[in-house]
């Protein structure tokens, strides 16, 4: 129970009882949190109490809201190097993870010209796009649009499996592998149907990370967009000195 004799406020003291029970393991990553007259009735607080001491967890990362659904423990954010050639599967297994993947939808599209200039193919030229939700722990990590140039890889539709590596399909099937690539990070707002794979609301705030990476001989192999709710993920980078 909490001390009302404290100095301490009670929204406080209660902020400092929910993390021990995260860290205890009462409530877990990904689990929802009991309903405020729950928590108001366990601490024997008000529920204007309960609900600025969840406001302030949530603004600090330990739960999440989702609308219509209630409020979640957040899982500890996962950190990606943000110029690493590595993929989704090949970093969740340096990671000691199991990847996991669903697929939302393969489709052959025409290359419009932005498109076709950035895969450096001829306007109109097939591709295949190819839509998924990431994961981690079983929450969705990251919805990802990549496209592919068919000319490059015909037949690649025929390949493409849930929880398969994109990397490694390309390598087993084409013999090749992305060697470096070029990416641009920009914060957007979800909509309703990245809302909806992600599991969070609308307009909450998102990395979009712009991917396009390149063989060994600068041949544009895909171009991709990444999207991540901001509370699931913290980009690196690292930096090599050398001294003059």
């Amino acid at each position: 129970m909490l001390n009302s004799e404290s100095a301490i406020p009670l929204y406080i003291q209660l902020k400092q009882a929910i993390l021990e029970d995260i860290n205890n393991k009462v409530y877990r990553p990904g689990e929802k949190l009991p309903t405020e007259p729950e928590l108001g009735e366990k601490y024997n607080v008000s529920r204007i109490t309960v609900r600025k001491a969840v406001v302030d967890l949530v603004n600090e990362g330990y739960l999440i809201k989702q609308q219509g659904k209630g409020t979640f423990v957040n899982h500890a954010k996962i950190k990606r190097e943000l110029v690493s050639v590595n993929g989704y599967s090949e970093y969740m297994i340096s990671a000691g993870n199991k990847p996991q993947q669903k697929i939302v939808s393969l489709a052959i599209k025409e290359a419009s010209l932005e498109l076709a200039q950035t895969l450096q193919i001829p306007e109109g030229s097939q591709i295949l796009e190819l839509r998924r939700i990431l994961y981690l722990d079983n929450q969705p990590l990251s919805h990802e649009i990549s496209t592919y140039p068919l000319s490059l890889f015909p037949k690649l539709d025929q390949y493409i499996k849930e929880n398969h590596s994109m990397h490694q399909i390309l390598k087993d099937q084409y013999g090749i592998a992305p060697a470096f690539n070029n990416k641009v990070l920009n914060v957007v707002f979800a909509n309703q149907e990245v809302a909806d794979f992600l599991e969070c609301n609308k307009s909450d705030p998102l990395y979009e990370l712009e991917k396009i990476a390149y063989d060994k001989d600068k041949k544009t192999i895909y171009h991709s967009f990444l999207y991540y709710h901001i509370s699931r993920v913290s980009f690196t980078i690292s930096s090599e000195f050398t001294s003059q």
